[in-house]
């Protein structure tokens, strides 16, 4: 049958036995690493044998792929093109590849899942020319740090068993681990390919395990074997060779399964349940079910894979290919890079959670972090672990609320992700101080009154009564004014528009109250009482300030006027201040026909009182006060002030112009 015959009737048969099997992959793995000795790829039955590799490929799920026995830069693309991107479709890309002497090394690998990061390759020093050896740096996609960087040596040693091979195998084994003990120290590396190692005895084998001055390159056998590697009690172990009767013109080994030559041997630090490590129960011989010491492949009994795997695996190679997976490292992602717990009055509540998460792919090692907070805030303590893929882990970092402040600082979260040792999360917020409802600006008043003075019908006008938050600043809450109520006073007494609820600041609140004469009986005397219900604004720790309570007063005038005394004044009466506006000095005069007590403050616009001129009872008589823009020995700045007289039966509001 013609060569383009027999291409045609394989795909017929073998493409769709590949799509079957590529139905049956694998469970999810993080980063699979599958080494193949190719046997003299292309040259040997090409290419009839890609339809072959395919069936292999399709459902071993790798990741990485090495092979030995590569002939040429057009066998690596043919096998890259024709074979790996066939069953996965531009999911695979090679790495450079370095031609030396036709047995040489190759890596393809899923730019989507790993990083190549570069590599090389080198010739042991020896008099004759000894085989090419590769090393190959790679990542795992989603990681930074050199924690997670995988090198890979692949090598294909001297073959035969007399002992001027095993003596150039040694000197090829010793070039090898003289190379690997140059890596950085805590390099993650495998050793793999194509050894022809006979037993665990030879020199070449035990230099791999050696301890020496410069260790970094000490590697270990995953199976643990010792002794001869052909003989029946290792055959679950064998690579070498699937067939005992071979393929025509092929020019395999032939003899059967019988010879472990195929091998992964890691770095120490690989032999871990921690970080990036390698899980020895899944390092296996594809399709070597230990039934076929010194058999075909073929031969009964089936393999698990199934007949047309095993006539694949017959028909490809003299090699089995081995396979592993390996562990990824922890890595480590927070719900943000900063927690703001923003604005709390002292003793409230103070928490944000931070979610913390491992998003490494299966199987990956755990995350095993703890948690420190600089001074003002709180963290859980101990040691925590995240396991991969899982729901994200809540914390509960708090902040300490007993005094006012602008606390800020750092939560440190120390972790074993290698690209995260230490993660650094901000923290700020606001402690404020409780409000504090007062009647006054300056001092703490929860009582006082208001005298609308005695007034015929018509006459009364309207006072105000202020609610201060005392002594107000960035770090003390504002006042909550929740509620006013009126009592008493045979209802003459209300707030003009109605109460709304208000949150008071550095400017008070001001609540005008009116009475209503209408009806009211003549001499006669109204009393009522004004309370105010308040609290701290809604925050955290908030809670209920000091009511306040305002007395009020108006009495009903007769009507008629009383004679006055002699030589003085007969009119109850303020003047406004003068002059206005003023530099200097402004006086202020009034009138007081009977005793009686009077009050005469001045107000900035916020309504913080300034200054009192008069306080107290005061004689009949005409009386002159000057104030000359003095507060507590400061003069304050220029502005317009108000200035409120206060005494039984008069209320006035004047404004003042302080100028410069």
């Amino acid at each position: 049958m013609a060569p383009e015959a027999i291409r045609t009737r394989l795909a017929r048969v073998v493409l769709p036995v590949a799509a079957a099997l590529a139905a049956l992959v694998a469970p999810a793995h993080a980063m699979r690493l599958v080494d193949y000795n190719v046997t003299n790829y292309p040259g040997v039955l090409f290419p009839q044998r890609q339809q072959y590799f395919r069936i292999i490929f399709a459902p071993l799920g790798a990741d990485i792929v090495t092979c030995q026995e590569f002939q040429s830069q057009a066998g690596v693309d043919s096998f890259l093109t024709n074979v790996l991107n066939v069953n996965e479709p531009g999911q695979w890309a090679a790495a450079p590849f370095i031609n030396g002497n036709d047995t040489d090394n190759a890596l393809f690998y899923k730019p989507a899942k790993v990083q190549f990061l570069g590599g090389w390759a080198w010739t042991p020093p020896e008099p004759s020319p000894l085989r090419l050896v590769n090393a190959y740096r790679l990542r795992p996609v989603g990681y930074s740090s050199e924690g997670a960087e995988l090198r890979i040596y692949s090598q294909h040693l001297k073959a035969s068993n007399t002992s001027t091979d095993a003596n150039r195998r040694l000197l090829e084994a010793t070039g090898i681990r003289d190379s690997m003990n140059a890596m950085p120290p805590g390099t993650h590396a495998i050793l793999l390919g194509d050894f022809n190692i006979y037993t665990t005895t030879e020199a070449a084998f035990q230099k791999f395990f050696e301890v020496q001055t410069d260790n970094d390159g000490q590697l270990y056998d995953p199976y643990h074997l010792s002794g001869v590697f052909n003989q029946a009690a290792f055959a679950p172990y064998h690579t070498q060779c699937p067939c005992l009767t071979c393929p025509t013109g092929s020019g395999y080994s032939g003899g059967g399964l019988d010879d472990r030559f195929d091998m992964f041997l890691p770095t120490l630090n690989l032999n871990t349940t921690q970080g990036l490590a390698f899980l020895p129960n899944s390092y296996k011989p594809v399709g070597n079910d230990g039934q076929h010491y010194n058999k075909n492949i073929t031969d009964a009994p089936t393999i698990p894979e199934g007949s047309t795997y095993a006539n694949a695996l017959w028909n490809a190679s003299d090699h089995l290919p081995i396979r592993v997976d390996l562990q990824l490292p922890a890595r480590i992602v927070l719900s943000a890079p900063s927690l703001a717990f923003g604005s709390v009055i002292v003793g409230g509540a103070a928490a944000q959670d931070l979610q913390i998460t491992n998003p490494a792919t299966l199987p990956a090692d755990a995350l095993d972090y703890s948690l420190s907070a600089s001074a003002g805030f709180t963290a859980p303590g101990g040691s925590f672990s995240e396991d991969a893929g899982g729901s994200p882990a809540v914390q509960s970092i708090g902040m300490d609320s007993s005094t006012p402040g602008t606390p800020s600082g750092t939560l440190t979260i120390t972790s074993d992700a290698p690209d995260a040792p230490t993660s650094l999360v901000g923290l700020s917020g606001t402690v404020l101080a409780h409000a504090n409802a007062s009647l006054d600006s300056l001092a703490l008043v929860t009582d006082a009154s208001i005298d609308f003075g005695t007034h015929d019908a018509g006459q009364f006008t309207n006072q105000l009564a202020r609610v201060h938050d005392r002594g107000y600043g960035p770090l003390q809450a504002r006042l909550a004014v929740n509620d006013a109520t009126i009592t008493g006073g045979d209802g003459r007494f209300s707030i003009v528009g109605g109460f709304n609820p208000v949150l008071v600041a550095g400017t008070a609140a001001n609540f005008e109250i009116a009475f209503d004469d209408n009806g009211a009986i003549a001499d006669t005397q109204y009393d009522g009482t004004l309370t105010f219900t308040n609290a701290d604004e809604p925050l955290p720790g908030e809670a209920d300030a000091a009511p306040l309570t305002v007395q009020l007063h108006a009495h009903m005038g007769t009507g008629t006027t009383g004679v006055p005394g002699q030589h003085l004044p007969t009119v109850l009466r303020f003047d406004a201040p003068r002059p206005n506006p003023t530099s200097g000095y402004a006086r202020f005069a009034f009138d007081l026909p009977h005793a009686a007590p009077v009050t005469l403050e001045i107000f900035d616009l916020a309504g913080r009182r300034v200054a009192r001129l008069a306080s107290g009872e005061y004689g009949p008589g005409h009386y002159e006060l000057s104030w000359g823009g003095a507060a507590d020995g400061a003069r304050p700045g220029a502005g317009l002030y108000f200035v409120r007289f206060a005494t039984p039966g008069l209320q006035r509001t004047a404004r003042l112009a302080l100028m410069p």
